[in-house]
């Protein structure tokens, strides 16, 4: 009986863990090393800001997945980079248990700066054993979490919007606090972006965000970098979702080429590693503590 009992809460034990996905910190990206099929290990891009996960060519090559190459390659669009991919044969994959509810597609995630030895990027569509859509982002400590769990009252909750190309995001004022002193306030609707290395940029193409800088007068600096001019603001700390990040003079980069330009601009890893974060995609909710 002690033996059965002993089983059953080992199992137990696996079957909860199962749906948490621990990941190392990469140039403030998150890296984790998963099983793809319950065969194949991988080594991960976790990435809320990708819609859609992508298998690198070689890697799926290597593996023996199946690759449909008939007609036009697609574009697969993630907020700061266009990849051109083709789709899996296969309808989908599971990831450490977890289910892939989108097609999957392949393409050359070398030519991204960085990515030599990643073997996909991990998008945000998987549902964990319970059938819940339920992620918890804890940067902090190093791991995400699918499935269902008890939201207590140190959590405030927010509108979690899933657009058409099915990129998370959130409507709420964002308030800045700049090295001058001077604070404003900037509306809109922004990304959940871990993907993004930064607290949070801006689309410079946004009518909120090139109105905001002009009625404020404020000239953001430049530098090069790659050979491209990079516009920036210097901040003391920015306050969103009811979180104030004290970002102790970091640039907020202004992307004047940002492809979606009816988002004001995007969260990014550095501001989601300072809070706790559950994603709803079943009730389009969020919280945050």
């Amino acid at each position: 009986m002690k033996v059965l009992c002993l089983l059953t809460l080992l199992c137990w034990i696996q079957f909860a863990y199962a749906q948490r996905i621990n990941f190392k910190t990469v140039g403030n990206h998150m890296i984790a090393d998963v099983m793809v099929n319950g065969s194949m290990a991988a080594k991960a891009f976790m990435d809320t800001g990708s819609p859609t996960t992508i298998i690198d060519s070689t890697f799926a090559a290597n593996s023996g997945f199946k690759v449909n190459r008939e007609g036009k390659r697609l574009k697969i669009r993630t907020p700061l980079i266009t990849y051109y991919c083709y789709p899996l044969m296969d309808d989908t994959i599971n990831v450490n248990g977890l289910r892939n509810t989108r097609p999957v597609y392949v393409g050359n995630l070398k030519r991204r700066k960085g990515f030599s030895d990643i073997d996909m990027i991990l998008g945000n569509g998987y549902i964990a054993q319970d059938g819940s859509r339920m992620l918890t982002l804890n940067i902090a400590k190093g791991y995400v979490e699918y499935g269902r769990k008890e939201i207590g009252k140190e959590f405030k909750k927010g509108i979690m919007t899933v657009d058409e190309h099915d990129f998370v995001s959130t409507d709420a004022p964002l308030r800045l606090y700049t090295q001058n002193d001077g604070n404003s306030q900037l509306g809109g609707r922004f990304v959940i972006d871990t993907g993004n290395a930064n607290y949070l940029f801006l689309c410079g193409r946004n009518e909120r965000v090139s109105e905001f800088l002009k009625m404020k007068g404020i000239e953001p600096e430049e530098k090069i970098m790659h050979g491209k001019t990079i516009q920036y603001i210097r901040m003391q700390s920015a306050e969103i979702l009811g979180k104030e990040v004290m970002m102790k003079g970091a640039p907020l980069v202004i992307l004047p080429r940002m492809r979606f330009y009816d988002y004001t601009g995007a969260i990014g890893f550095k501001f989601l590693k300072e809070v706790e974060m559950i994603l709803d995609y079943d009730n389009n909710l969020l919280y945050v503590k």
